[in-house]
């Protein structure tokens, strides 16, 4: 796992560390972990500081993102609906309910395979094309999501009452917190073609 590819993680909450929390040094350590590709070792020492310190809820939102980022979708959706309102309107709790909504979304379709497949026979087929683009989105590969919904864009700007294009944005504002460059290009790119 890269270190590109998981620069999402923790994203809104790398500063909110407490030096003095024992718990908030495991968060730390798990980062690290987690992000040298160890999710197995990053659970483990988020268990331990969730035994350690209940109450921060960070700790969880942490666990949470891991269990999205490997994958586990199912157990991400039942910790997060244990955690406190304030902690779920948090900037951290509402980037990970939009990744929970994207993974339950790409849960539903039939998957980046067969999606692929199906575009490879069918470029044509709108509906594969924008299921894709949801699944790649869940895995966090925006770049690749963000291609197939400019090219439904251009093409068939339409399709389920405009889902590309607020497809589109919604992704831009996910973006723009962690790379307000690459979400400025494609907030451009999106202005050009509705112009």
């Amino acid at each position: 796992m890269s270190e590109t590819a998981n620069a999402h993680i923790f994203q809104t909450d790398t500063d909110s560390f407490d030096p003095e929390k024992a718990s908030d040094r495991l968060r730390r350590q798990a980062r690290d972990k987690h992000l040298e590709g160890d999710a197995a070792g990053a659970i483990q020492l988020l268990t331990q500081a969730i035994q350690q310190d209940p109450a921060n809820a960070r700790v969880a939102m942490d666990m949470i993102q891991v269990l999205l980022d490997i994958g586990q979708a199912q157990s991400a959706l039942a910790l997060f609906e244990k955690l406190p309102e304030s902690a779920t309107q948090s900037e951290m709790g509402k980037g990970l309910n939009g990744q929970l909504t994207f993974a339950r979304l790409a849960s539903r379709t039939p998957g980046v395979d067969a999606l692929t497949q199906t575009l490879e026979e069918d470029p044509e087929n709108a509906q594969a094309r924008f299921d894709l683009a949801v699944c790649l989105i869940a895995a966090h590969a925006y770049e690749e999501a963000m291609k197939h919904l400019f090219v439904l864009q251009a093409d068939q700007p339409d399709f389920e009452q405009g889902a590309p294009r607020e497809l589109i944005l919604t992704v831009i504002n996910f973006l723009a917190p962690t790379d307000p460059k690459l979400a400025k290009t494609y907030r451009q790119k999106l202005n050009n073609l509705l112009n």
